[in-house]
């Protein structure tokens, strides 16, 4: 990726990059020169392959499933593609939050700039305006098995073709994605073409946004909790002895799930996928390409992490509880939470079950791995915010020449709040501050 002009190119996009773009801090987002050549090029095969006499190649110029042999004119792939999204498009529950979904497109852009999709540049380009303009869109949160995340991306991909009943968010408002597209003015509708329907819906892009947000959150909420406990361990009362070794081991598991993640944001995941030949011409492979096992491993790893730092939170407490009786009841919501998160830790890509007919006969749960990260990530940052109180406590009566910016800024806001306020309302701000560092408000 090239920091400066912040331009895509399908083999650069790492974790901090993907969050300082979402942030708006590197500008607008645009395709490398060298990578729209590259999926000129292999469009360009597509193309060929859609003329008369051409070789059946699947989703190209066929149908899809029980339709996989059955060969389509141009003609009839175009008025396809707009019907293609709808029977999977099935979801159900509360939207996904919006800088999720929004993260999603910018990753499934960058992918698509590797040009082994086949896609046009057009297409990409409208991802990434529809992207620049701030607009995330409305995908509800189950409907994923987690082999592809076909539900939720089929959702997504409605939203880029400006289909009549897709929604998207805007400055926090839900509405109809072609009434939004007008109102910045974007093209309402776009027409999409041969395989890129399928090159959109294939894959797990929505479970690898949810990875990028949730590993970037939970590692600035690790760093905020050894920066308050390192400014407590000359008070040897507070102090835990194993914890330096723990955090030894979680720190080397944080870089192994942060290699994890940035390689699958840089990976081709549809089918078939084109190879170019020696003479020019393309090969399409077919492969497990939408398979996510391996980001449904880290984020069963990641949830474990969060209850071993959690159980050292929880400690921590109930070492300062022996002081201040009167946190007993913050004591007892943080043992709530501690056991909340460590139910998340059963492994969900641990288990499989097979859909169709067999045919898919390993289906790892990655979704359901990411998404119990997240809810994890999203309780120990609750938690994390008992633990600032208890400390403050400690520190209320002493003086200290530099207290850690965050201890600063909540016992600041603390400060200014109704003296009868209740414990969980100071909670409630103190996660509130916390989540501004964050991406889990």
């Amino acid at each position: 990726m090239n920091i400066e002009n912040c331009f895509i190119d399908g083999y650069h996009l790492t974790i901090n990059d993907s969050i300082s773009i979402l942030r708006g801090e590197l500008g607008e987002v645009g395709i490398t020169k060298e990578a729209n050549i590259k999926c000129e090029g292999s469009r360009d095969q597509i193309k060929k392959w859609l003329k008369k006499d051409a070789p059946i190649v699947y989703g190209v110029n066929t149908g899809l499933g029980n339709l996989k042999d059955t060969v389509l004119s141009p003609d009839d792939h175009l008025k396809w593609n707009k019907t293609i999204p709808y029977p999977h498009a099935v979801g159900f529950g509360e939207p996904i939050d919006a800088d999720i979904t929004r993260l999603a497109m910018l990753i499934r852009a960058n992918v698509l700039c590797r040009a082994y999709s086949a896609v046009r540049p057009e297409l990409i380009q409208r991802m990434l305006n529809i992207f620049n303009a701030g607009i995330s869109p409305v995908v509800l949160e189950l409907g994923s098995t987690g082999l592809s995340d076909l539900g939720p991306l089929a959702q997504s991909a409605m939203v880029v073709a400006g289909l009549e009943e897709a929604e998207v968010f805007y400055k926090g408002i839900r509405s109809k994605a072609q009434t939004c597209f007008k109102e910045v003015g974007l093209a309402p509708t776009f027409q999409l073409e041969c395989k890129e329907v399928l090159a959109q819906m294939n894959g797990s892009t929505m479970t690898q946004a949810i990875a990028v947000l949730t590993y970037y959150s939970v590692e600035k909420l690790f760093k905020i909790q050894d920066e308050i406990e390192n400014f407590t361990t000359n008070n040897e009362k507070y102090y835990i002895e194993a914890k330096k070794k723990v955090n030894c081991a979680i720190n080397d598991s944080l870089t192994f799930i942060s290699n994890i993640i940035n390689f699958e944001n840089n990976i081709t995941c549809d089918n078939p996928l084109l190879f170019k030949e020696e003479g020019g011409n393309y090969e399409p492979v077919m492969g497990c390409n939408c398979s996510n096992t391996q980001v449904g491993y880290v984020m069963d790893l990641l949830n474990i992490l969060i209850a071993d730092k959690s159980n050292f939170v929880y400690e921590n407490i109930c070492l300062i509880e022996k002081d201040f009786a009167e946190i007993k009841g913050l004591r007892n919501l943080s043992l709530s939470l501690l056991m909340e998160i460590k139910s998340l830790c059963i492994p969900a890509s641990a288990d499989s079950i097979p859909t169709k007919g067999n045919q898919e006969d390993h289906v790892e749960f990655s979704y359901g791995a990411a998404r119990k990260a997240m809810k994890a990530a999203k309780l120990y940052k609750k938690l994390l915010s008992c633990q600032i109180f208890a400390i403050l406590l400690v520190l209320q009566n002493k003086k200290s020449e530099k207290l850690p910016h965050i201890l600063n800024e909540v016992d600041y806001h603390l400060r200014s709040m109704d003296k009868e306020s209740l414990l969980i309302e100071k909670v409630e701000v103190i996660e509130k501050l916390i989540g501004s560092y964050v991406f889990l408000n």
